[in-house]
């Protein structure tokens, strides 16, 4: 026979310890699942900042690398992609003209650093992002002035702010080529 309840479940209270084990003072979460201030940036689905290290920042300045490897795939509207280069430099210091991503075995250009092993599927990344063309902001932006659009310092990718693209144009970059 079918066990049929009577009344309602009770609600179960959690609450959060600190580290001493006092009962935290915690505030609940809101009741939509994104935050209002994230939510009201604008982002440009054309540019995403990505962090990368300054030893390949170099590669693709001095053009031994011609393409950008991740694990993921980012929308097929992305055209510039905006460098947040790690420390020493803690800054977005370039911006990538791009195409199309790329799976293993359709790079196909054995001149860039890491190509080969991409295509022979040797490498953790599976998407490849074209390097068509390199821009250097004159001034790079520090975390600091990246907080005034909204950004903070990313650890897989964003989408730039609007604001942002149209504040920094690549107009008022040096072309690197």
């Amino acid at each position: 026979m079918p066990v049929t309840r009577t009344e309602a479940k009770p609600k179960r209270m959690t609450r959060q310890l600190t580290l001493s084990g006092e009962v935290a003072n915690v505030t609940p979460p809101s009741s939509s699942s994104k935050s209002r201030s994230k939510s009201s940036v604008d982002r440009s689905y054309a540019n995403a900042i990505l962090p990368i290290k300054p030893e390949f920042v170099e590669l693709i300045a001095e053009r031994k690398k011609n393409y950008e490897y991740r694990k993921y795939h980012l929308k097929d509207t992305v055209t510039r992609i905006w460098l947040y280069t790690t420390a020493p430099t803690s800054a977005i210091s370039h911006v990538i003209i791009t195409g199309r991503a790329k799976t293993p075995g359709q790079v196909c250009d054995p001149s860039g650093v890491g190509n080969d092993d991409f295509d022979n599927g040797l490498k953790v990344s599976k998407f490849g992002y074209p390097v068509l063309g390199l821009y250097k902001l004159r001034t790079p932006l520090k975390p600091e002035a990246m907080k005034a659009y909204h950004v903070s310092v990313p650890q897989m990718y964003v989408y730039a702010p609007e604001k942002m693209v149209e504040e920094i144009p690549l107009e008022g970059m040096e072309k690197l080529f």
